[in-house]
This record gives C-alpha cells, sequence and structure tokens, in this order.
C-alpha cells in the first residue's frame, strides 16, 4: 500500500460500503480475535472458502437471486482488492450494478432462461471474465 489517495481508494471504500449493505456488519470490529477484526478480512477468506453467503444478512439472502449475489459478491471482492490496479474504475462499478439490478427486477429473469439472462447482463455468461462460481 502506498498510502496515498486515489480513485481506486474511492473504489475500496465504496466495496467496504457495499460489504456492509450486504452483511449488515459493521467495517471494524474491537473486540474478539484480531484476524476477526476486519470486514473484509473475514469476507475474502468466506469467499476463498466458498462461504461467503453465510456473512451476508438473511434478508438480503432472501430478496435477491443467487446469480445475482454471486456477480455482486465478486464485485465487491474486485473493489477491495489489495492492489489498486486490480480495482475496477467507479464507472464500470456503477455500470455493473445497474446492470444486476435491471436483471434482479426483469420479470423474466425469474423463469431462469439463459436467453434472456444474456439479453439482461449483455455478454454471455460462460464470458464473463469474473464469475464468482469459479472460486
Amino acid at each position: 500500500m502506498t498510502c496515498q489517495l486515489t480513485d481506486k481508494s474511492d473504489v475500496y471504500s465504496f466495496g467496504v460500503v457495499l460489504l456492509e449493505l450486504l452483511t449488515r456488519k459493521k467495517a471494524l470490529y474491537f473486540e474478539g480475535p484480531e484476524e476477526d477484526r476486519s470486514l473484509v478480512s473475514c469476507f475474502m477468506a468466506a469467499a476463498k472458502a466458498g462461504r461467503y453467503v453465510e456473512l451476508l444478512d438473511s434478508q438480503v439472502r432472501n430478496e435477491m437471486r443467487a446469480e445475482v449475489l454471486d456477480e455482486i459478491t465478486h464485485l465487491v471482492l474486485q473493489c477491495v482488492s489489495m492492489t489498486g490496479e486490480e480495482r475496477p474504475t467507479m464507472k464500470a462499478v456503477a455500470e455493473r450494478l445497474e446492470m444486476l439490478r435491471k436483471y434482479q427486477q426483469h420479470p423474466w429473469a425469474q423463469a431462469d432462461d439463459d436467453l434472456e439472462r444474456q439479453g439482461l447482463l449483455g455478454v454471455e455468461e460462460q464470458n464473463l471474465p469474473y464469475k464468482f462460481n469459479s472460486y
């Protein structure tokens, strides 16, 4: 870390806010084991182990489609990457969230039809460079 604030620092901060919204937990805890004090660290470890869903708020889990949660989770992980070069631009984050919002709200998404999903996401699912299920 360079300790310089950049546009990518803002992306990291936004990723932390998204994570707080998804989990309804605070970013930092000052009680308990040191390795459990950072929400970002806990979430990254849980995602690596394929257990990130356990950290999500139950209302979030119940109201969002699983594939949307996977995509948002991957987006959060990109945003909170330790190196700024690996983080997306804020514009890319906003565009991705908008596409996911449309997909989540689209009535056809409930049918879980691949052609409709491809049209709403704008790309073929298997070509997504950041499909979360590949972890």
